[in-house]
């Protein structure tokens, strides 16, 4: 186990929450003239409901965030918050999902997990992501699937 020097962040691209930041108020402006043009409302009126619950979920998304540092691992900006002690992680996992084959991350800790998503932070954030991993829990902790699955990634 390696010391981290200083904390890590890392949440959605930049140029991604440029265009959620543009495509949500883009969202809720769609919805709000569905309301305004009420001969058009009889068919669309179910829409309404779902476009703002796309609109709402697209800003969120943006607000995801992951630090890792020396301490342990925070998650904040989803439903619920993950703040982990580097001592109660129990297990670490990785399964491949999808008709691509993407890699996600499974942290075991406390009756809990917290899952990291290749898809989310990309391929070099989520590369410096299962480095800082790697440096700081010992590795009798990485299942056997997980060391197979980050053979294949490198």
């Amino acid at each position: 186990m390696q010391l981290i020097l200083h904390e890590e962040s890392f949440s959605a691209p930049q140029w991604l929450k440029i265009i959620v930041y543009i495509l949500s108020p883009a969202l809720i402006l769609l919805e709000i003239t569905l309301l305004v043009f009420k001969d058009a409302v009889g068919e669309v009126i179910f829409l309404v409901p779902l476009i703002f619950l796309i609109a709402v979920s697209m800003f969120f998304y943006t607000r995801l965030k992951l630090v890792i540092s020396d301490k342990g691992i925070c998650f904040t900006g989803g439903l619920r918050k993950h703040v982990i002690s580097w001592n109660d992680i129990i297990k670490v996992d990785m399964v491949r999902l999808g008709k691509y084959k993407t890699p996600k991350v499974i942290i075991h800790y406390s009756d809990r997990k917290l899952e990291l998503d290749k898809g989310f932070y990309l391929k070099v954030k989520f590369s410096k992501i299962l480095l800082l991993l790697e440096t700081k829990i010992t590795p009798e902790l990485f299942t056997e699937q997980y060391q197979d699955i980050r053979r294949n990634i490198k």
